[in-house]
C-alpha cells in the first residue's frame, strides 16, 4: 500500500469512527422538537452548543461529536 492510500485510508477510519449513528460527521436540532431547555449546552465539554432564541444551535467547527447532548436531550432534537 502506498503511502497515499494509507494516509487516505486513515482518513477514511477517522471520519466513520467520528460520524453519529445516522452516518453524518455533524449534528442537527429538531427545532420544532427543541424546548431551549439548555441541558444540552450544559453538558456539552466543547461548549459547542448555544440556546440561541430558545433553540439549540450547534456549531460544527466546535462539535467533537461525542454525542452527549444526544442522550441528554429530553425530546430526542439532536440528532
Amino acid at each position: 500500500m502506498t503511502r497515499y492510500a494509507s494516509l487516505l485510508a486513515a482518513a477514511l477510519l477517522l471520519l466513520s469512527a467520528c460520524s453519529n449513528p445516522e452516518g453524518s460527521t455533524q449534528l442537527f436540532v429538531d427545532r420544532d422538537l427543541c424546548i431551549g431547555c439548555a441541558k444540552c449546552e450544559e453538558v456539552c465539554p466543547y461548549g459547542a452548543i448555544e440556546i440561541i432564541d430558545g433553540d439549540a444551535v450547534i456549531d460544527p467547527a466546535l462539535c467533537h461529536l461525542c454525542m452527549r447532548c444526544v442522550e441528554e436531550c429530553p425530546k430526542g432534537a439532536i440528532y
